[in-house]
């Protein structure tokens, strides 16, 4: 059995949307279960959703003031070089002052400077990627770190340096594959003779995707039925047109219990998000994925990519989504069962729902590897 020498910290840095930060709340709490006395740091800054997400987890968060690089020309990117150099100042001062064991980077330009500076301090480092086409901090540090944790076999070619590289997934929540099927249908007030679509475009919701549900209704089965997350935008909006319509629809502004909301599904229409697939592969889900169309290097499509050739989804282009053919692609999933269930089958074979504690075991390693560990006696 391997235990500490002495309490662990770590610092974890990553931030601005839910796909950077969650996976590093996932990764915190699970190395807080394995070694309860260690302190476990967040970096981020004021202007992302980790200001709003970490501290309802009792984390403690430091800011730092990082930009990324605009894709599209834009003055802004004059002042990059100054605020590259702020953050790394920021980050040294804050390792200086924190002296962690370990610095992980979950992926954006938040972690970028953190990272850069934990090796210049020769801090043990990890980076975890979470899209199948690696962001550009990643391919960057990749160079510097002692270990990179991908989520998909195929990143490997976008890396040269190859011998740090290990595939383990996306960590997803602990509770997400364990709700139970006819209690979800109940919760919801859904029918379970009925096949069941649930619908999200992340928490936030997706207008275009409303949208075309909303037009397509009338082309839908009534032996299938809606839960739709419409985002708190639209969900005033969703509600009116949705009553009298044939087809049965729960709706919500917004699912916490997403779970129940998995558990209660046949088939999934969402964006591409990395957390997203690993979540509905964790739970061995059908998918209709519509990517992003403005993610940054189009990283949704290519992780949506993934998922159809295995034959675990469906995908169509925003630019090509019409009523008539999200009609057509649900009907020719739904109405034939053995492809419904050959796409479970296949989701459910890519998921990973063991991603957390392995990512934790890299964190050990690095640390045993940086002798802050030793075997206890026998």
């Amino acid at each position: 059995m391997v235990q500490p020498c002495s309490p662990f910290k770590v610092i974890l840095a990553g931030g601005k949307t839910g796909g950077h930060v969650f996976p590093a709340i996932a990764m915190a709490v699970e190395f807080k279960k394995r070694f309860p006395e260690s302190k476990v740091i967040f970096v981020g800054t004021k202007d992302g959703l980790e200001s709003e997400i970490v501290p309802k987890y009792g984390f403690k968060l430091i800011f730092i003031q990082a930009r990324g690089l605009k894709r599209k020309a834009s003055l802004s990117n004059l002042m990059l070089p100054y605020y590259v150099l702020k953050s790394l100042g920021q980050s040294l001062r804050i390792l200086n002052e924190e002296r962690p064991d370990l610095v992980v980077g979950t992926g954006g330009y938040v972690s970028f400077p953190v990272v850069v500076s934990a090796r210049l301090k020769n801090i043990p480092t990890l980076i975890q990627e979470q899209n199948s086409y690696p962001g550009a901090s990643t391919r960057l540090l990749a160079f510097l770190v002692d270990r990179v944790c991908l989520s998909y076999l195929g990143s490997i070619q976008y890396f040269l340096t190859k011998g740090k590289l290990t595939v383990i997934g996306n960590p997803v929540r602990g509770d997400v594959v364990s709700a139970n099927r006819y209690e979800a249908l109940r919760k919801f007030n859904l029918d379970p003779a009925k096949k069941t679509i649930f619908i999200f475009g992340g928490s936030q919701g997706a207008h275009a995707i409303n949208q075309v549900v909303l037009d397509s209704l009338d082309f839908l089965s009534e032996r299938w039925q809606l839960l739709w997350q419409t985002g708190g935008n639209d969900f005033v909006f969703v509600s009116g047109k949705v009553e009298g319509k044939r087809i049965k629809c729960v709706v919500f502004p917004f699912i916490e219990d997403m779970r129940s909301a998995y558990a209660a599904s046949d088939l999934v229409i969402s964006r591409a998000g990395a957390l997203t697939l690993a979540e509905i592969t964790a739970c061995g889900k059908p998918s209709l994925l519509i990517p992003y169309p403005y993610a940054t290097a189009d990283h949704q499509r290519y992780n949506a990519e993934v998922l159809q050739k295995e034959g675990a989804a469906q995908i169509i282009l925003q630019q090509d989504l019409t009523a008539e053919i999200l009609a057509q692609k649900l009907s020719s999933v739904l109405s034939d069962e053995e492809r419904l269930k050959g796409m479970a089958e296949q989701s459910r074979k890519m998921g990973k729902p063991g991603a957390t504690s392995l990512l934790v075991d890299e964190m050990e390693k690095l640390l045993k590897k940086d002798k802050k560990v030793h075997k206890a006696p026998q």
